[in-house]
C-alpha cells in the first residue's frame, strides 16, 4: 500500500526547516541532523499549474513565449533539489514523411526550459539550451511528457539557479503545417528550506 499524498508533509518555508532542524538538534549532531532532513527530502514545494488548449505555429514561436511560468524560487545560494515538470500535448498529427510517424524522428514540435533571472541578477548563459520533450512525430494522441531533475545529475544549469530565479516551459514549432498542441503542463520545484 503506497503513501498517501495528502498524508505528505511539506515545509512552508525555511522557518519549518529549521525548527525540524532544531528539534532533531536536540538528540542528534547537527551534521546528522542535516543529513536526515536531506534524505526524507524534507523540502519546500512550489507549484504552477496551467490547463488551457493553446495551438502553437512556428511564426507563435518566434518570441519564445512561454506557457507556463513558476514562481520566483526561494531560498538562499543554490536552494534547487529537484524540479519536476508534466506536459500534455502532441502535434498536429499528420505529415507526409509515414517513414516517421509513431517516433521521435523529425518532430519539429517540442519544448525547452526557459530559466528567468530576476531583474539586477547576472543573465543566464546561452549556453543553457534545455529541451524538455519532442511530441511523437504525427500523433493526434496526447502524451504525458515528465522530466525530473534532481541536484545531484551535476548539470550545469541546475548548478546555476538562484534565489528569485523562474523555471518556464515554452513551446516550440518549426516550419509551415507544424502546431504544436499543449493542453496542460505542470512545474513543481522543490528548495532545500535550509540552503
Amino acid at each position: 500500500m503506497g503513501i498517501s499524498t495528502s498524508s505528505i508533509h511539506y515545509p512552508r518555508d525555511s522557518e519549518d526547516g529549521f525548527e525540524a532542524l532544531r528539534i532533531l538538534q536536540k538528540k542528534l549532531p547537527a551534521e546528522l541532523a542535516l543529513q536526515i532532513l536531506d534524505c526524507a527530502q524534507y523540502w519546500v514545494l512550489s507549484q504552477v499549474s496551467m490547463e488551457r488548449a493553446i495551438s502553437y505555429q512556428e511564426h507563435d514561436c518566434r518570441d519564445r513565449a512561454p506557457y507556463l511560468v513558476s514562481d520566483p524560487i526561494q531560498g538562499g545560494r543554490s536552494p534547487v533539489r529537484e524540479i519536476r515538470i508534466d506536459i500534455w500535448s502532441h502535434d498536429q498529427g499528420w505529415s507526409s514523411y509515414t517513414e516517421d510517424h509513431g517516433t521521435y524522428r523529425n518532430s519539429w514540435t517540442w519544448f525547452e526550459m526557459g530559466i528567468i533571472r530576476a531583474p539586477g541578477t547576472e543573465g543566464v548563459s546561452e549556453d543553457f539550451n534545455i529541451r524538455l520533450a519532442t511530441n511523437m512525430h504525427a500523433s493526434r494522441v496526447t502524451q504525458n511528457h515528465q522530466k525530473v531533475y534532481r541536484a545531484d545529475d551535476d548539470l550545469p544549469w541546475m548548478r546555476s539557479l538562484q534565489a528569485g530565479d523562474r523555471i518556464s516551459i515554452i513551446p516550440r514549432a518549426l516550419y509551415p503545417g507544424w502546431q504544436n498542441f499543449v493542453e496542460k503542463a505542470f512545474i513543481e520545484i522543490y528548495t532545500d528550506p535550509l540552503g
